[in-house]
């Protein structure tokens, strides 16, 4: 927009001065002011095209913006409603269900640290050092299959401590 106006002002300026100056206008000066109105001309068609497309740009951004944040919402519903630990729902709460992973770790032996219901980083480590100790994936994870041999320790004050199942399978 703004090298529309400046592109005018030239030819204002360019055209009340070959005016001013004489009547009867040279053929030089009227050949140079034709090719100035050719290259504003040319200019306005270029800035009309890089507005259209900044338009049609800002446009596909903001749309992109918003399927964004309607993904985001919609992954965020998804990791709510599947929590990897919601194997047990004695509380009803996923700290509550984080406190029973991490009580039943501490009784297997493999969590030394507070219960407080926030699956942190010593709480991760614990759940993949019971997983690799008994033969599961060590995916840091409590799938159905790490809580089978994990559950059996919530109630377990301290049972089997040294972190293998006393199951024989």
């Amino acid at each position: 927009m703004e090298i529309r106006k400046f592109g005018v002002a030239v030819l204002a300026v360019v055209v009340a001065a070959a005016i001013a100056g004489c009547s009867s206008v040279p053929k030089k000066y009227k050949e140079e002011i034709a090719g100035i109105k050719t290259k504003v001309d040319t200019l306005e068609s270029r800035v009309d095209t890089v507005e259209s497309k900044q338009a049609y740009v800002e446009k596909a951004a903001t749309e992109q913006s918003q399927t964004l944040e309607e993904l985001k919402a919609q992954q965020a519903q998804k990791s709510v409603s599947k929590s990897n630990i919601s194997i047990l729902d004695r509380t009803g709460s996923p700290k509550g269900k984080t406190r029973d992973i991490q009580t039943a770790l501490r009784n297997a032996g493999f969590y030394d640290g507070k219960i407080d219901g926030v699956k942190g980083e010593q709480t991760r480590k614990a759940i993949k050092a019971f997983q690799n100790a008994n033969g599961l994936r060590d995916d840091g994870v409590v799938g159905p299959k790490t809580w089978d041999i994990l559950s059996r320790y919530l109630s377990e004050a301290g049972a089997g401590a040294g972190g293998k199942s006393e199951s024989a399978e």
